[in-house]
């Protein structure tokens, strides 16, 4: 059974400064219990894809801490930190001269599995993301739909069992009846799974639609973090309620035409 007090990933004071002075990231606090998704949400350049990076060490910290499973990032191996932590990107990043089950299976063969585990947990993978192995193992990924290869992408994140899960806009570049189809179907794959999640996301209704946790980021600091349901009653400022402004008129439009 998932434990929800569990902390899975905490950042203490994490900054991040590129040459010129450019602070990236500001002074972040974040805390993600074990089976939770936390969605950082913002305006572009407010830096939540720096913070995903930070903490898989894809860019190195300039101050403070990050602790994954209780262990300091910085004490660890950064190449098998990576391989602890499923990642999802727009667009999927899949690599287009590997087919679908090679692409599901990198991280299986980059940690050293028995060639017939990886097999079944090819198999498995595409099962749970709903693409019969038969009919799609083989594929190459320009063979594939939007909704399919990110679909791939998320058996392949994993596939290696991962805790963490981090995603970065992973539904942005889908149509609308797709994006809300594999936005329900990753929901139900979470609650199967038990796997924690940190999704960038810019589209504050996907925010509060999918996370137990938003935080949200302005100029490299979090400006409010709390449930949805938190931010849709007492956002802390201006900024947040303008985000949150959009959802809301869409929602009051739609009761219009229902009324």
């Amino acid at each position: 059974m998932i434990d929800p007090s569990t902390t899975v990933l905490e950042a203490r004071q994490v900054t991040k400064t590129y040459p010129g002075d450019v602070q990236a990231v500001a002074g972040v606090d974040l805390t993600l219990q074990r089976g939770q998704l936390l969605a950082l949400a913002g305006t572009s350049g407010c830096g939540k894809t720096t913070m995903l990076k930070l903490i898989n060490r894809l860019e190195e910290t300039s101050g403070g801490s990050i602790l994954y499973e209780g262990a300091d990032i910085a004490t660890l191996d950064a190449v098998q930190l990576r391989r602890s932590m499923g990642w999802v990107m727009q667009g999927d990043g899949l690599f287009p001269h590997y087919t679908v089950a090679e692409n599901v299976a990198i991280v299986p063969r980059l940690l050293g599995w028995d060639a017939a585990v990886i097999d079944a947990r090819v198999r498995e993978m595409l099962d749970l993301v709903r693409l019969d192995t038969h009919e799609f193992a083989d594929r190459y990924p320009d063979a594939l739909s939007g909704g399919q290869r990110q679909r791939v992408g998320f058996a392949r994140a994993l596939a290696g069992k991962p805790d963490l899960l981090l995603m970065d806009e992973p539904f942005g570049a889908l149509d609308p009846i797709t994006r809300d189809g594999l936005q329900q179907d990753f929901m139900a794959l979470q609650a199967r799974l038990g796997f924690s999640a940190l999704m960038v996301t810019h589209d504050m209704a996907e925010a509060l639609i999918m996370a137990d946790t938003v935080a949200v980021m302005r100029a490299g600091l979090i400006v409010q973090q709390g449930t949805p349901a938190q931010l849709l009653h007492s956002p802390a400022d201006d900024y947040v309620a303008d985000l949150l402004e959009t959802p809301r008129r869409q929602m009051r439009r739609i009761a219009e035409l229902e009324a």
